[in-house]
């Protein structure tokens, strides 16, 4: 029988949360259309493997297990796609957990669109109950751009200036018109994240469509080790890296961009390391850290040409 969307879901040594990740994935059926899973396992010692047979023998539901021990996301996230059946290939972090009707609602919108790629909101359950003092609100740990449903996606206008990215923890794809190449994810920014970003940024400027899909929702569960300052300051700080190093990629003038990503560094960490004096920020080291963060943004387009690598994480 054919496959209306494929769910591929990358795995390196949460296993401890990916349980949840599947649980939610596997409960998506319904009279929609027809979906698989799809697990690749990066971690050399295959973790997720024993995860991923019991639940396929408990939940009925096709699971297909894959291993790949080369440390590079890109090489995983196309392994997963070269196996998916869909004509929709629908990515979940490991931390994540779909809420009711989430694989229903992003093969909707494409549906009912015609767009090449929908995303969703991302919404953080963090460990221990609340978000941490700096942050009540929770707001840096959530993607919510709050537009109706169907609503266009632009890469370079409004998204920027609501002071969050896209990327591909909450999203589903058309494989014809998004990730047919031998390739679709980029190998070359597939060894410290930022796979996704490169990808988002090429294929926006080749006209393919994005849109908002306010249904399709997740929750990211925010382990305490992930909900400290200095954790989200270097997470700032790569993610304007990944952004600068793709924006210059994809251009069709590196050297204006260039001159632009630079500019935007150089201004961003001026005003927020004036700002960061000026408001008494740098007298509060237990609370207030918007401007700490800023300068993390301005300094990582800044130093886009340095090695970014990963952010080095505990694990249970």
């Amino acid at each position: 029988m054919s496959v209306d969307i494929s769910v591929v879901i990358l795995s390196y040594d949460r296993v401890h949360l990916l349980e949840r990740t599947l649980r939610g994935c596997a409960a998506q059926g319904g009279g929609w259309g027809r979906f698989e899973i799809i697990v690749v396992d990066n971690h050399p010692d295959q973790l997720a493997r024993g995860l991923v047979e019991r639940l396929t023998v408990e939940k009925g539901v096709a699971m297909t297990y894959l291993a790949d021990p080369r440390r590079n996301i890109s090489i995983v996230r196309n392994k997963g796609i070269a196996a998916a059946k869909g004509r929709y290939v629908a990515f979940i972090d490991d931390d994540e957990e779909p809420q009711s009707g989430w694989l229903a609602a992003l093969t909707a919108c494409l549906d009912r669109t015609g767009a090449d790629a929908a995303f969703g909101p991302k919404l953080p359950e963090f460990e221990g109950g609340r978000a941490p003092d700096w942050d009540p609100q929770g707001w840096r740990y959530t993607l919510d751009f709050q537009m109706p449903a169907d609503e266009p996606i632009h890469m370079f206008g409004r998204l920027r200036k609501r002071g969050k990215g896209l990327g591909s923890g909450n999203a589903a794809f058309r494989v014809a018109t998004c990730l047919d190449g031998p390739e679709p994810f980029s190998v070359a920014f597939g060894d410290a994240n930022g796979e996704d970003t490169q990808l988002l940024f090429r294929l926006a400027m080749a006209g393919r469509r994005f849109v908002w899909c306010p249904d399709a929702v997740v929750r990211e569960f925010i382990e305490t080790s992930r909900a400290r300052p200095d954790y989200m300051i270097t997470r700032m700080k790569r993610g304007s890296q990944h952004y600068a190093v793709c924006r210059i990629d994809t251009s069709d003038n590196k050297p204006l961009t260039t001159a632009k990503v630079t500019l935007l560094g150089l201004a961003q960490t001026a005003v927020h390391a004036g700002l960061y004096v000026a408001t008494g920020e740098f007298l509060d080291r237990e609370h207030r850290y918007d401007h700490q963060i800023g300068m993390a943004k301005g300094l990582g387009k800044l130093t886009w040409r340095a090695p970014i690598g990963f952010i080095a994480e505990t694990s249970a």
